[in-house]
């Protein structure tokens, strides 16, 4: 209509829906998981438009904004071609990606655990040393459910100062899958919140040591099944996704081989026949 919209409008707001929505269902296919909003992509384009649009109305004399609803602009925008797409993912899909992981990593940081010596949690058996200046000295159970922490911690109490470096932490059962997870998801897993408190792990930092940890060692014990196996896969995807310089110092990470079967010596009686055998 020839005239200078400075601030934009719905009619803008409208072309931006088009594109928008698209890029970022792209973006996240690329990136799973990964909670990208239509803001980052907004901040990084700048659209001009020409179009007609019948009746207009502003929010004031100047006419610096439009306010007439889409629906009854009389006019429509038509399919927007998939090479505007790609070009808008090839020039800015990179940052927007970077955008999206770091307003994440400051949204997951607010989740993480610090060195500090007393956790609160029904479930934890903490280690008297946790948390102190002899935390790397300290090793955690992970075990699959309660009944599983319970022989862990007949064994603990068995060692001499076995509950002053050793702890245990029953799991619920399967953890999610960091990686395919939504953004969102993780950061309301009740399970992912309690281990990174518990063991005092931090988003974003590199770790050349275990100093600033809670416990030195982890140490997974599931058991020798498919659901096991499973569970061990996953923790270790989790330290592997969000952790990896964890798993670059020795003896972070350790399993313990739970048996498979239970042998017990019990009192025979040696059948015999009428032959004497």
């Amino acid at each position: 209509n020839s005239i200078c919209t400075i601030k934009g409008g719905t009619h803008v707001q409208y072309v931006l829906d088009q594109i928008i929505e698209p890029v970022i269902e792209k973006l996240k296919k690329k990136e799973k998981g990964l909670n990208i909003k239509p803001q980052f992509v907004k901040n990084n384009i700048f659209l001009f438009l020409n179009c007609l649009i019948e009746n207009p109305s502003f929010d004031s004399q100047t006419k610096e904004t439009l306010t007439l609803r889409s629906n009854a602009f009389g006019s429509s925008i038509g399919e927007i071609k998939p090479k505007i797409f790609l070009n808008i993912l090839e020039l800015i899909g990179e940052n927007i990606i970077n955008i999206a992981q770091q307003k994440n990593l400051q949204q997951l940081k607010k989740t993480g655990g610090n060195k500090k010596t007393k956790i609160q949690h029904k479930k934890l058996d903490d280690a008297n040393k946790a948390g102190t200046k002899d935390s790397k000295k300290c090793s955690l159970f992970l075990t699959e459910g309660d009944s599983a922490k319970t022989f862990a911690m007949c064994g603990i109490e068995s060692i001499k100062e076995g509950r002053n470096i050793f702890g245990a932490f029953p799991l619920k059962g399967k953890l999610i899958n960091v990686r395919d997870a939504s953004h969102e998801k993780i950061m309301k897993n009740e399970e992912l919140n309690n281990l990174k408190k518990i063991i005092g792990l931090q988003h974003g930092k590199k770790y050349e040591t275990v100093e600033t940890l809670r416990y030195g060692t982890v140490i997974i014990m599931t058991d020798q099944d498919y659901d096991g196996s499973h569970i061990k896969g996953l923790l270790i995807n989790f330290f592997e996704h969000y952790f990896p310089s964890l798993l670059k110092i020795e003896g972070f990470l350790k399993e313990f081989i739970t048996p498979i079967i239970k042998a017990t010596k019990i009192k025979r009686s040696r059948a015999g026949n009428n032959n004497g055998g």
